[in-house]
């Protein structure tokens, strides 16, 4: 004989099947849509300033070694031996003068692609090295990788000579506000400077 049950003992596992502890209860749908929606507005309002503090410093720092190289090529490594004893290397003590340009310190032959589209007074060929009187281009004095980047800070702006009292005392960058402090719309002197 089947088993039925009354509608008393439904009625009691309903009742039983209602009352889960909210322990128990799981998240609806909108919820967790909610919750997400609000760790995604967080996220997109936090992160993009710390990433681009970061950047900028990242950059800041990039520029500064480019400097620093760029000098040392220009000047030379005071650090340079050869069998303990120091050597003068760089395009000044090679060449007698300073840079005109910063592509002569990629190449003696500023007429040559890519070069020839670059033009600044004073454009010559640069004498090679010569052994005996120790005068010359000895260069290269940059890595050169064909797009002339060593021209350009982090922020793609070229770099420029220092020029004082009409004396060349470095070579900077305008930073990160990608102006040179005393153009209009500078307002900050954020520009990375080497001196010689």
């Amino acid at each position: 004989m089947p088993s039925f049950l009354t509608s008393v003992e439904v009625n009691s596992i309903i009742a039983s099947m209602k009352r889960i502890s909210s322990k128990e209860r799981g998240w609806s749908l909108i919820e967790l849509l909610v919750v997400i929606s609000v760790i995604g507005i967080l996220i997109a309002f936090f992160v993009p300033p710390i990433v681009g503090r970061i950047t900028s410093h990242a950059r800041c720092v990039a520029t500064e070694q480019g400097l620093r190289v760029l000098r040392d090529a220009i000047m030379g490594n005071p650090d340079t031996q050869i069998g303990g004893e120091m050597v003068a290397t760089g395009f000044k003590n090679d060449i007698g003068r300073l840079p005109r340009h910063l592509i002569e310190l990629a190449t003696n032959n500023p007429f040559n692609e890519p070069y020839n589209k670059v033009m600044y007074v004073g454009k010559e060929t640069i004498p090679r090295w010569d052994p005996y009187l120790k005068k010359g281009w000895n260069g290269p004095y940059v890595r050169e990788d064909g797009y002339m980047r060593y021209l350009d800070d982090a922020w793609s702006i070229p770099y420029r000579f220092c020029v004082k009292d009409n004396e060349t005392l470095g070579i900077e960058s305008a930073g990160p506000d990608q102006i040179f402090y005393g153009q209009p719309g500078s307002v900050t002197d954020d520009d990375i400077r080497v001196r010689f």
